[in-house]
């Protein structure tokens, strides 16, 4: 056998080794994240007490201020806890989910859902939690979220600025205010109050 062959020999023979290394690792790397990071019992949230006709007001309200939004037209929208609690539950993807308090003029949002979509971690949970206040100048881009906890672990900020690809939260969240042309955001009276430039007129 020429040098030649066995150099292409001992080239395929690291690559292989290379790839069960690579394989394994990951392995073990997912095992490891899925029994350290992600648990297999959801938090119990406050139960949601609203009514049916509440939720449907609540989500009429909530599409009234959107297409209004969308369509670059003046709109305000004020929500209490309850109200928010009804229009989550009104939406089928995120009832029982999620819970909104607010104390103080600082809303506390809690998030508890089974990643079933995620097929490496399906029957485990993402549990969260962050405190969101308002800026003074009501400026939406620089409303805080803070105090920010997932699966018991305390994480800074910086985590709104994580990217995967051009994907991050923080850009999503700048993404929607753009589409819904919003103006303020504000946490006044125990209420979320938000409204739109109107910039189409």
């Amino acid at each position: 056998m020429g040098c030649f062959a066995k150099g292409c020999l001992i080239l395929i023979a690291f690559f292989i080794i290379l790839g069960i290394a690579f394989i394994g690792g990951t392995y073990v790397a997912v095992r490891y994240l899925k029994s350290e990071y992600f648990p297999t019992t959801g938090v119990q949230l406050p139960a949601n007490v609203a009514t049916e006709t509440e939720q449907q007001t609540a989500r009429a309200r909530w599409t009234e201020f959107e297409n209004v939004a969308r369509a670059r037209k003046p709109a305000r929208v004020e929500f209490t806890a309850d109200e928010l609690n009804a229009l989550i539950a009104s939406k089928p993807k995120l009832r029982g989910k999620a819970h909104v308090s607010i104390d103080n003029n600082i809303a506390q949002l809690r998030l508890s859902a089974r990643l079933n979509d995620v097929r490496w971690l399906r029957g485990r949970y993402v549990n969260a939690e962050c405190a969101i206040q308002s800026a003074p100048s009501k400026d939406p881009r620089d409303a805080r979220i803070t105090r920010i906890v997932v699966n018991g672990r305390q994480l800074g900020d910086e985590v709104l600025r994580w990217q995967y690809r051009s994907w991050s939260l923080r850009y999503y969240l700048t993404e929607w205010m753009d589409e819904n042309d919003l103006k303020t955001f504000e946490i006044a009276d125990n209420k979320i109050i938000l409204e739109t430039k109107g910039s189409g007129e």
